[in-house]
């Protein structure tokens, strides 16, 4: 959503969605679009909870927090993101194909 958004109305969006099976079995799922970018003081603060760069009233700061969360915690995943001004944004999830078994103690 915050790729059409924040993109002006001279552009045409582009979102490609692609995904792939990583050399240490992981399944990575990226998200990248043709946007402007996100700066890199945003960046470094995107997946805090409550961060928004919205106007108050128009957002809760908790999706992309509560989306890190489920992807590291509950799936024990990795989610990055890389932007750069300009050029667009790519969000990548990498999750493990195989759920780990919690080690047995004996």
């Amino acid at each position: 959503m915050n790729a059409i958004t924040y993109t002006d109305a001279t552009t045409s969006s582009e979102i490609c969605i692609s995904t792939e099976i990583t050399s240490d079995h992981r399944v990575a799922i990226k998200i990248a679009d043709n946007g402007p970018g996100i700066p890199e003081q945003v960046k470094q603060r995107i997946f805090e909870p409550f961060f928004t760069t919205k106007p108050a009233g128009k957002g809760t700061g908790m999706g992309m927090s509560i989306t890190y969360q489920i992807v590291t915690e509950a799936h024990n995943g990795l989610l990055k993101c890389h932007s750069r001004p300009g050029k667009g944004t790519e969000f990548v999830i990498e999750i493990p194909l195989q759920k780990q078994q919690p080690d047995k103690k004996t």
